[in-house]
């Protein structure tokens, strides 16, 4: 990882905390314009923040609100990345609030990615 892609995640991750719509909106924009695999920035930016989140409630020091108000604002940037997940060279299936990736199989010979869980129960 790159220190470009380390600085969109923490960026991405410090958004959805804060509850920022549209910097969650502009992160995942500028996420797909370098390049960053749009999973990975769900996982290690959207998901990261909301890990944070649930560490917080669990030591009593923010409310379940909040976190249901995070993963509003994180839904918002899944929706921006969706059409580039689903238009990419990996073969990506959704189960239920899952991801499943598969590489292309000239070149990682078929491995499969399972991402953290998404909060997201349909598709499209």
């Amino acid at each position: 990882m790159n220190s470009t892609e380390t600085g969109i995640f923490d960026k991405a991750k410090h958004a959805v905390i804060d509850l920022d719509v549209q910097a969650v909106e502009r992160i995942a924009r500028e996420a797909l314009e370098t390049g960053i695999n749009p999973v990975d920035l769900i996982e290690q930016g959207f998901i990261a923040g909301m890990k944070q989140l649930g560490d917080h409630f669990e030591a009593g020091e923010t409310h379940i609100s909040r976190i249901l108000e995070a993963y509003q604002v994180m839904e918002t940037g899944i929706d921006v990345l969706r059409p580039a997940i689903l238009s990419s060279e990996k073969e990506v299936s959704w189960y239920g609030n899952l991801i499943v990736e598969s590489e292309d199989f000239s070149t990682h010979q078929g491995e499969l990615y399972v991402t953290n869980e998404l909060p997201h129960p349909y598709c499209c």
